[in-house]
């Protein structure tokens, strides 16, 4: 299986790539790995996000969203996902 990220040869993806603010750039990229670690611990454990969800007495629906690329995690999220 190939894991190499596709290439794209897109004017507007270079324009992005080109102009793209390096400290949003980081700061998007630390909180998809964090989501990709919460993720694979789940995997780990065995849970589902409904399972998770659960537990934190959450819905389904903002674990969800916890694990998408964009959401912004607090201290607060982490210390409840962590515990």
């Amino acid at each position: 299986m190939n894991t190499q990220p596709k290439k794209y040869r897109s004017a507007i993806v270079r324009s992005l790539i080109t102009n793209r603010n390096p400290t949003e750039f980081e700061k998007t990229k630390r909180n998809m790995l964090l989501a990709a670690r919460i993720d694979e611990a789940l995997k780990t454990k065995g849970w589902s996000k409904k399972q998770l969800a659960d537990t934190m007495h959450k819905n389904p629906s903002e674990v969800t969203k916890w694990l998408s690329i964009s959401h912004n995690f607090t201290l607060k999220t982490l210390y409840l996902i962590e515990s």
